[in-house]
């Protein structure tokens, strides 16, 4: 089955492309308004330099010109005194201004740049209307259209080889995480290119390394299952064997009906340690209410003379449980035998329904037994491994008043 990524996560192609795409344009506009800024400012330097020669020559000609009057070149038009001068332009020059610079925004009669000298007693006004040689509005937007389109074709070309490196480092990776969700990481060390990049190939050979060292151990502990299961079978038929002599005999009573418990404990114990080494796929289902009953038999004992209620509600007929007979009983039989264990008093209740076996008990509660008298339980360890092994759920916690509650819960 392939996997598919889901689309709602990042992937690493889209977040570089997000990432260059987005800084590409803050670049482009940084740039643009940067180039805009500095049209400007270049321009009214060349209007200050034009400024700054004419009035230097003018000033240098003084006193043989005119009170006023207008300079060749670019148009430029200069007065000796403020008498001379249109009222409006009288209105926008402080005659306190020393020698230097100036530039004057006179609305509708123009953008002025002026320089001022000292002539003898009185000041030289020289002013450049600067409005005629000025970009307008049309000519910025034409600038930043033609600035944007080239702009524009730089990103598609930048893009198209982005992509093509995004998919290259990319594409092992998307591959490599569909084939270790169904199947062995050196298919895709044979499929890697001379040309892969070699962090790619020294993540793929970790993998690789991983995965060995895991079914290594995985195979060690499979066979270590099966010929512990193998070797106690013997001696446990042995044992079965002599109980049944002496049932045969009319041996009876308490300690041999715990030996005969304890007994097939024993052997479905080996039985279920064997199941871990196996296919859970070939495994058949069983009826955990039957299994359930058979539990509450065997173990009916360990509650000896206590006052404690036992009761089976099977909520459904008919409900079954996707593990074998033998591994039902292994789980649901050290779960009961558990709540049989460490409740004094009160009630034990096997709720069965479609999906879920819960055991409720009104003990000491989850967490609070004493070690020490673990009974003959093989723990939560050993059926939490198997429930992992055949995809059911374990839950085992404290009750909502006392007690503990113990669920097992698989898919229908």
């Amino acid at each position: 089955m392939k996997t598919k990524l889901n689309p709602k996560l990042k992937r690493v192609r889209s977040l570089i492309l997000r990432n260059f795409i987005g800084s590409a344009l803050i670049t482009f506009i940084m740039f643009a308004l940067l180039s805009a800024m500095f049209g400007f400012e270049l321009e009214d330097e060349i209007f200050d330099h034009q400024v700054r020669v004419k009035a230097d020559q003018l000033t240098a000609a003084f006193p043989a010109i005119a009170d006023s009057g207008i300079v060749g070149g670019v148009e430029m038009q200069y007065f000796i005194g403020m008498d001379a001068m249109p009222e409006w332009m009288q209105e926008r020059i402080d005659p306190e201004w020393p020698v230097g610079r100036y530039e004057i925004f006179a609305e509708e009669f123009g953008h002025f740049h002026v320089a001022v000298r000292q002539v003898g007693d009185g000041k030289l006004y020289l002013l450049f209307n600067a409005r005629p040689y000025i970009r307008s509005t049309p000519q910025i937007i034409a600038y930043l259209k033609i600035v944007s389109g080239i702009a524009a074709l730089a990103l598609m070309i930048s893009l198209f080889f982005i992509y093509r490196m995004t998919k290259r480092v990319t594409a092992p990776i998307e591959k490599m995480a569909e084939v270790l969700a169904t199947g062995d990481a050196a298919e895709v060390a044979g499929d890697l290119d001379d040309g892969a990049l070699v962090e790619l190939r020294a993540l793929v050979h970790a993998i690789n390394s991983r995965d060995q060292r895991i079914q290594s151990l995985l195979d060690r502990e499979r066979q270590f299952n099966r010929d512990a299961s193998h070797e106690l079978r013997t001696p446990l038929s042995v044992a079965m064997g002599a109980a049944e002599v002496l049932e045969s005999a009319g041996a009876e009573g308490a300690a041999f009906g715990r030996l005969k418990t304890a007994l097939a404990d024993m052997q479905h114990l080996t039985e279920g340690i064997l199941w871990l080494s196996r296919d859970p796929s070939s495994a058949h289902k069983c009826k955990p209410a039957a299994v359930g009953t058979e539990a509450i038999s065997a173990y009916k004992h360990l509650l000896q003379n206590r006052s404690v209620r036992v009761e089976l509600i099977e909520e459904a007929q008919g409900v079954v449980m996707p593990v074998p007979t033998a591994v039902a009983q292994v789980m649901i039989g050290n779960i009961i035998r558990n709540a049989f264990s460490y409740t004094e008093e009160g009630a034990v209740t096997i709720e069965i329904s479609p999906g879920a076996l819960r055991v409720t008990d009104t003990g000491v509660g989850f967490g609070n037994a004493d070690q020490s008298t673990t009974g003959f339980g093989i723990g939560l360890s050993l059926v939490e491994r198997l429930c992992q092994h055949f995809g059911l759920t374990l839950d085992v916690g404290a009750g909502p008043e006392r007690g503990t509650v113990a669920v097992i819960s698989w898919e229908q």
